[in-house]
């Protein structure tokens, strides 16, 4: 049994480096080649994920009501979880489909977009400051719903407890303004140059994928992304969309 347990283990480990080989081979590559690696990593990297994953349900069901091995089967399992976010955040950033460019209003989308997120939002606090009468916009709904869940979950996880997060819309010259601003701890200058990279994240837990997807997205709607952070005082997002 225990000789059972240290193989599944080494293959997680052999399976965390390939990953993690192969990401940055990923992210060294544009275009149609992100898209044949990210398909050749999932075809090479998801048969041993079930493989494993099958295997550690048996063992814990031969284990049975054995409390030390089944909190390390357990642990095990949170890291193909783990494993498989990761897997699927290249697939996400690779397969980015192009934008289906429809009318929108942009204080609405906000504002089921908050409705979402708030159930998830605990103590913290969701202040909007939208300016009426704004012109819709020429958008993905779907995309631009991505993005604004991205940046107002991003600046909540930010927030300290009993925090605020502020939105706004406003117009800016022949565009529209969306600010999602925290009073986190902020971003270090050395961080904030890398944030917009795949695969660099600021949070212990996170993917790092979430920014370089929402940059992706705000320029093939021909807009612009702009970070502003102090540390000690916290970060604010600008996201400018043409009105077309």
């Amino acid at each position: 049994m225990i000789f059972t347990f240290i193989i599944s283990f080494l293959l997680g480990i052999v399976l965390g480096f390939i990953l993690f080989r192969r990401r940055k081979v990923i992210v060294q590559h544009s275009g149609e080649n992100i898209s044949e690696l990210a398909r050749a990593l999932a075809h090479e990297v998801r048969n041993p994920l079930n493989t494993i994953r099958m295997n550690l349900q048996l063992m814990q069901e031969e284990i049975g009501a054995d409390e030390h091995y089944a909190q390390r089967i357990s642990l095990m399992e949170e890291e193909l979880l783990r494993l498989d976010r990761i897997l699927k955040s290249f697939l996400d950033y690779s397969r980015l489909p192009a934008p289906q460019f429809k009318r929108v209003d942009l204080n609405g989308t906000i504002m089921r977009i908050i409705d979402m997120v708030r159930a998830r939002s605990g103590d913290v606090d969701i202040e909007t400051h939208l300016a009426e009468n704004l012109p819709k916009i020429h958008a993905d709904p779907a995309l631009l719903a991505e993005i604004l869940h991205n940046v107002i979950q991003n600046a909540i996880d930010a927030s300290d407890e009993n925090g605020t997060v502020i939105v706004e819309t406003f117009r800016t010259g022949g565009g529209i303004s969306i600010a999602v601003s925290d009073r986190g701890k902020g971003i270090p200058p050395e961080s904030l140059e890398k944030i917009f990279k795949p695969y660099f994240s600021t949070k212990r837990s996170g993917i790092g994928i979430g920014m370089a997807v929402v940059k992706r997205i705000v320029e093939a709607h021909s807009g612009k992304i702009q970070v502003q952070s102090r540390v000690g005082s916290g970060t604010r997002i600008v996201i400018e969309l043409p009105v077309m």
